[in-house]
C-alpha cells in the first residue's frame, strides 16, 4: 500500500527539510564557532585558511630558536662582562708589581750591570736602538754567567748597536737585557741594563780582555742596582698568574647547550620558514692567547716589561669593549626578528580566521529565523492535511 501526498502537503514537506538541513549547518557553526570547517563547505577559503595556519605554525617553530640564541647570546655577555672585571684585576695587580719593580731593577737579589750612557752616542730617545756602542774595539768580549751555571762570551764589535748588544744577550734565556732611557728614578741618564731571568741566581760579569773596560760597565759590590730598589713582587706574580688562569677557565664555562661564541664557535638563526634569511654570529676566541695576555709574569724584572704587560691588558680590554658592543648588536637584530616574528603570526591567525570564523550575531539571528520559520512549515503543513481529514468525516 502506497501513501501519496498532495501537492501542498509536498511542498510544505521540502521546505521543512531545508530548514531542518540549515539550522543543523547553523547550529554546527555555532558550536565550533567556524563556518567553514571541512573543504566541502567552501573549499577555496579552507584550503587558504590552512595555508595561513600551517605558516603560523612554522614560524612558531622558528621562535624557539630566537629564544635559544638570545640565551647564547646573554650568555656571552655574561662572560665577557666578567672577564673584563678579571683583566681589570690582572692590571691592578700589574700596576701593584710596578711600583714595587721601582725604576726597572730585577725583583730579588740578582746582580745588575749596566752600560753607562757616557759612552754611547744619542741616548736622549728611541735612538737608542740603532745607536752605535762608542769606545768599543773590535772584537771587545765579556762573559756572564748566572751562579755556578754555564758561562756566556759575548763579542761586541764598533759597529754593533746598543741594540744589537741587548739581542746577543736576551738571546740567552739566563739573562735578560733591557735599555732604559730618560732621568727615572736615580739613573739620571739612559742605560742598557743586565740582569739574571732567575732573581733567585747573582749575575757573575767577567772582563775577559778589558771589554768591561772599554764598554763602560760597572758592577756594584753590594750586589744592588744603583737605581731604584726593587721590592718582592713574587705575590704579585703568583696572583696575576692565577687571574690569567681563571680567564681561560672561565671562557670554557660561557657556553649554552653546546655553543660558546667565546671560545669561537659559531651562532646560525633562522628567521623565516623557508631557512632564506638567517643571522650567523662568528664567535671570537677571546682565552688569554687570544685576548694577547702574557701567559706568565716570569719576565716581570723592570718597569719596561711590566709596562709591556700593561699594554696588551689596555689592548685586551679594548677588544673586550669591541666584542661586547658586537654580541650587544647582534642581540638587537634577533630579539627585533623575534618581536616581528610574533607579530606576522598574529598577523596570520588572523587572516586564517577571517577566512573560516563564523560570525555569531549573524549565525544567532539564522538560527531564530530558521525556527520561526521552521514553526510556521509545520502550521501549514497541518493545514494542507484538513482537506484529506474532511474526507474521512464522511465515513463518520
Amino acid at each position: 500500500m502506497s501513501v501519496t501526498l498532495t501537492a501542498a502537503m509536498r511542498a510544505n514537506l521540502l521546505s521543512l527539510q531545508g530548514t531542518a538541513d540549515l539550522l543543523s549547518t547553523t547550529q554546527l557553526r555555532l558550536s565550533t564557532g567556524r563556518k567553514v570547517n571541512s573543504a566541502l563547505d567552501n573549499p577555496t577559503s579552507y584550503f587558504a585558511s590552512q595555508a595561513l595556519t600551517n605558516r603560523a605554525s612554522d614560524v612558531s617553530a622558528l621562535l624557539d630558536g630566537m629564544g635559544q640564541s638570545i640565551q647564547v647570546m646573554k650568555a656571552a655577555d655574561e662572560g665577557i662582562q666578567s672577564m673584563t672585571t678579571l683583566v681589570q684585576q690582572a692590571k691592578s695587580i700589574a700596576n701593584a708589581a710596578r711600583s714595587k719593580v721601582g725604576s726597572g731593577t730585577a725583583a730579588g737579589t740578582s746582580t745588575s750591570a749596566w752600560l753607562d750612557t757616557a759612552l754611547m752616542t744619542d741616548m736622549t730617545d728611541g735612538a737608542n736602538t740603532t745607536t752605535a756602542v762608542t769606545g768599543a774595539t773590535t772584537l771587545d768580549t765579556f762573559t756572564l754567567q748566572a751562579d755556578t751555571g754555564p758561562t756566556y762570551n759575548f763579542v761586541i764589535t764598533a759597529g754593533d748597536s746598543v741594540q744589537d748588544l741587548a739581542d746577543q744577550i736576551n738571546g740567552i734565556t739566563d739573562f735578560h737585557a733591557e735599555i732604559e732611557t730618560g732621568t727615572a728614578g736615580n739613573f739620571g741618564l739612559s742605560r742598557l741594563v743586565i740582569t739574571t731571568s732567575d732573581a733567585t741566581k747573582d749575575l757573575n760579569v767577567t772582563d775577559t780582555d778589558g771589554g768591561l773596560a772599554d764598554l763602560g760597565f760597572n758592577v756594584p759590590a753590594d750586589n744592588t742596582h744603583a737605581g731604584t730598589a726593587a721590592g718582592d713582587i713574587t705575590a704579585e706574580k703568583a696572583q696575576y698568574d692565577e687571574v690569567i688562569t681563571q680567564i681561560n677557565n672561565l671562557i670554557l664555562d660561557t657556553g649554552y647547550q653546546g655553543t660558546n661564541l667565546l671560545n669561537g664557535d659559531t651562532l646560525v638563526t633562522q628567521f623565516n620558514e623557508d631557512n632564506t634569511t638567517s643571522q650567523t654570529i662568528t664567535g671570537t676566541k677571546l682565552d688569554q692567547a687570544g685576548l694577547g695576555i702574557d701567559a706568565t709574569s716570569g719576565s716581570w724584572a723592570s718597569t719596561a716589561s711590566v709596562d709591556a704587560s700593561l699594554d696588551k691588558i689596555t689592548d685586551a680590554l679594548s677588544l673586550l669593549r669591541t666584542e661586547a658592543s658586537r654580541y650587544g648588536n647582534n642581540l638587537s637584530v634577533i630579539q627585533t626578528r623575534q618581536d616581528f616574528a610574533k607579530n606576522l603570526i598574529n598577523v596570520l591567525q588572523e587572516g586564517s580566521d577571517k577566512l573560516t570564523i563564523a560570525d555569531k550575531n549573524e549565525e544567532g539571528a539564522n538560527m531564530l529565523a530558521l525556527q520561526t520559520s521552521q514553526q510556521i512549515g509545520i502550521q501549514a503543513l497541518s493545514l494542507a492535511s484538513q482537506a484529506n481529514q474532511s474526507v474521512l468525516r464522511l465515513f463518520a
